[in-house]
């Protein structure tokens, strides 16, 4: 029997292309970034602004699901950018003429913000206002002049405020109306516990999957609607619930299916009932004059077969827990490790800057922001990420190479520069909106491929810019590496085992429930913590020897995951 901590190149490939295939909506969200970056690559070459590349790439971070959530997003970036630049402009007063002021107040920054990023509500925007600093900061050795510095930061904000006004007019125009997205998802969940229900052996990976992400995201979907009035006042309670009951149908029809069931004929009328209201969700409907069994069904059944009785109640009588949150998470002032995070994080960053600036090689400052993207919680998912990063950067230089010379020399116009950066980053984008395996590599891809095609105002080929940003995304990911190996370690199985407390604890409120509903959210809540802690051991084998657990160890992990996963589905 191979040991855990084999990985299986078979498997890898398989979880790559299983990643990879077409979901519902994830053409739709592919090809409106594509669309966004095309337009803000002809905006910033007909008007002159700099480093288009960057507007383009912030848009893969903006651009959510529906219409609702992308638009606050750009709302804040670009509130929090604009308060950035009168920050920025009296940090370049304060030391522009100062090398050693530049420096500490680049390790001070990126500390706080660091910490920020790994131990509060604040999460990956504390590492991009730690980067943007450090950037701005790196940048004034090369822009001695107050005033030059300064314009230079407001046409820092131009190329975000571009991109987000952009984002922000497509929203109201092509954006996904997050109720549509809402029912549809809602809808999708019904559709596949009827196939279920009618073939016990249909499309159990999928449904698992289904499963195991929770209800977080149709959650917060709901909150928009609530919140932008896109439905009846009185229709919110409904919506809460409803997103309930639609993953509580799916959930019962899969313990259903692991109960060893065939299909029987309360079986086929449930299902029946789950594609009528199916049905009527996608037709912006709430679901009515179900046709359900006469007599009650037994088991998961009952619980199938109640939870679509629940969903054609107009004012539901039952009330949803509430999740208690806080800023900071529980341990972030006991907890060392997230300090010690920033610290590696910030030592790597400002090495990267000293080794460019003393070989007076300005070109590989990628050095600089490969450290504060790449840098992440712990070891384990730190590699993940950086082998992502070199990853998808290879295939998006590979894919310039084919530009510059098959496309490049027939392309005259902006135009057709525009083209080329709508297919590029629909691929990118495609791969973006695979899961946590994958979704990094498409962001480089687009990163690669912008960063040296987006330099000059048109279609260009510079092989000196190309071979620099290759070299500074080596460098950071090299010291990344012997930063987060060597300098207070930290693995992953420390997270795996939070994940599998919380999902425990949430399992125990689910058995203590005292109702369904109650019973069913706190099952989401302990699926969403199992699927983490599923992502986070499939990275451990990557830790380095010295952290790495044992064979036994990992073992160990994974029937205490296989426990709780078969406790919740079954």
């Amino acid at each position: 029997m191979m040991e855990p901590s084999v990985i299986k190149p078979k498997q890898v490939w398989h979880t790559v292309w299983q990643d990879l295939l077409p979901y519902d909506g994830r053409w739709a969200q592919a090809w409106r970034i594509a669309f966004l970056c095309t337009l803000t690559t002809g905006v910033a070459m007909t008007y002159g602004i700099p480093e288009a590349c960057i507007s383009c790439y912030v848009l893969f971070f903006v651009m959510k699901s529906d219409a609702v959530e992308s638009a606050l997003m750009a709302v804040a970036l670009l509130v929090l950018v604009s308060i950035m630049v009168f920050v920025l402009i009296g940090l370049i007063q304060l030391s522009i003429d100062s090398p050693p002021i530049r420096l500490i107040l680049l390790v001070i920054s990126s500390l706080l913000f660091m910490f920020l990023g790994v131990s509060s509500m604040v999460g990956p925007l504390g590492g991009i206002l730690a980067l943007v600093i450090a950037f701005v900061l790196t940048m004034l050795a090369y822009i001695p002049v107050g005033e030059l510095a300064t314009r230079a930061v407001l046409y820092a904000w131009l190329m975000t405020a571009m991109p987000m006004g952009l984002l922000l007019i497509a929203s109201l125009l092509i954006g996904r109306n997050p109720r549509n997205v809402l029912l549809n998802e809602m809808a999708t969940r019904l559709e596949l516990a009827a196939e279920l229900l009618i073939q016990p052996s249909a499309q159990l990976d999928k449904i698992r999957a289904n499963l195991l992400s929770g209800i977080e995201d149709q959650q917060k979907r709901v909150q928009w609607v609530g919140l932008l009035h896109l439905a009846p006042k009185f229709w919110q309670p409904w919506y809460a619930h409803a997103v309930v009951y639609s993953y509580g149908v799916l959930l019962a029809a899969y313990q259903w299916q692991q109960q060893g069931a065939n299909a029987t004929p309360a079986s086929l009328q449930l299902a029946q009932a789950c594609k009528q209201a199916a049905a009527q969700l996608r037709l912006k409907q709430r679901p009515s004059a179900l046709v359900l069994p006469d007599t009650l069904a037994e088991g998961s059944l009952l619980s199938l077969q109640q939870q679509l009785s629940a969903l054609m109640v107009t004012t539901p009588t039952t009330t949803l827990p509430k999740e208690k949150s806080s800023f900071f998470v529980d341990d972030a002032f006991t907890n060392p490790a997230y300090f010690r995070l920033a610290i590696q994080t910030t030592l790597a960053g400002v090495l990267c800057y000293l080794i460019y600036s003393a070989a007076d090689w300005q070109g590989i400052h990628t050095a600089l922001i490969t450290c504060y993207i790449v840098g992440l919680s712990n070891t384990g998912e730190t590699l993940h990420k950086m082998i992502l990063r070199i990853s998808g950067c290879l295939v998006g230089v590979t894919i310039t190479f084919i530009y510059w010379f098959v496309f490049i020399p027939h392309m005259t116009s902006v135009g057709a520069l525009m083209l080329a950066v709508f297919l590029v980053c629909l691929l990118a984008a495609w791969v973006v909106l695979g899961s946590e395996r994958v979704s990094y590599a498409g962001l480089q891809i687009a990163f690669a491929f912008l960063l040296i095609n987006l330099s000059h105002m048109g279609p260009a080929v510079d092989m000196d810019m190309a071979w620099d940003r290759i070299m500074g995304i080596l460098l950071g990911n090299v010291m990344m590496y012997l930063f987060f190996t060597y300098l207070w370690p930290y693995s992953i199985m420390h997270f795996i085992r939070k994940q599998l407390q919380q999902a425990t604890e949430a399992l125990l409120q689910r058995d203590q429930a005292s109702n369904l509903t109650e019973a069913t959210v706190h099952a989401a809540t302990a699926a969403k913590a199992l699927e983490l802690a599923e992502y986070e051991l499939e990275l451990a084998p990557l830790e380095p020897k010295t952290i790495r657990a044992t064979p036994g160890q990992l073992q160990q992990q994974r029937l205490e995951l296989e426990q709780a996963q078969q406790r919740l589905l079954s």
